[in-house]
């Protein structure tokens, strides 16, 4: 269902390279790496890579994906929240949280235990960029509840609906998939929830963590940030040491 998106990864990767100015090998954590179509986009521009998934089935395509092109990608199971069982302080020059893929636990104080954790792991003067949701963009778009079709692959149809919680600041959507691609139909339904954060707020958040902001735009290949911008990506550095 995504694979419609793997060509955009390449100009999305190199705007991160661009902002970040970081140069091949360096070490680069592609966070809730998904399918890893981020992880494979560093990893053919020579840097060393590591993705981390909590999604079995995503990893499982992943490493088909990177052994295809043989590449050196290392894909390893894991919750962003305790990235000390995976990884050493200090180990990444980048870490990348693209695509939307923060915000989804239930205590948003975990979300600040995630960007405390890729502090720890960053090395002085590494680079955090975050692409998130935004909530100007999303009050203005979910005013009224969203639903819509589409068929992202032949016989197969999904059902999208959205909403906004102004009051917990969260969305809620279900995802109904109905696959008539065999001799009897099936139907998914999927239902999850993310936390939504102002740009100032976010801001606050990696601020707390220890960082420091460099760079902000909206839409994660390129594009100002807006009042109506649904998402929002945030180039975050920690400090080199001094001295």
């Amino acid at each position: 269902m995504f694979a419609a998106r793997k060509p955009v990864a390449e100009k999305e990767v190199l705007t991160v390279l661009r902002a970040s100015k970081l140069r091949p090998p360096a070490r680069v954590l592609d966070l809730a790496c998904g399918a890893g179509r981020h992880s494979i986009a560093f990893a053919r521009r020579g840097f060393a890579v590591t993705g981390l998934d909590y999604s079995d089935d995503f990893l499982r395509e992943a490493r088909r994906a990177a052994a295809g092109e043989k590449l050196p990608v290392a894909f390893v199971h894991g919750d962003m929240r305790d990235l000390r069982a995976h990884f050493e302080t200090k180990h990444f020059d980048l870490v990348v949280s693209l695509f939307n893929s923060f915000g989804y636990f239930a205590k948003r104080s975990d979300d600040q235990r995630v960007l405390k954790e890729v502090y720890r792991i960053l090395r002085p003067g590494g680079a955090f960029v975050i692409n998130t949701l935004h909530a100007g963009g999303v009050a203005a778009r979910l005013r009224v509840p969203m639903e819509r079709g589409s068929e992202p692959v032949p016989d197969v149809f999904m059902i999208d609906r959205a909403r906004y919680d102004k009051v917990t600041k969260e969305t809620n959507a279900e995802w109904i998939i109905i696959d008539a691609r065999g001799a009897k139909t099936r139907v998914l339904r999927q239902r999850f929830r993310q936390n939504v954060y102002s740009h100032a707020e976010l801001k606050t958040m990696l601020r707390a963590a220890g960082f420091r902001i460099e760079h902000a735009w909206g839409p994660l290949p390129g594009g100002r940030l807006l009042r109506d911008s649904w998402h929002q990506t945030i180039l975050a550095r920690r400090p080199a040491v001094k001295g």
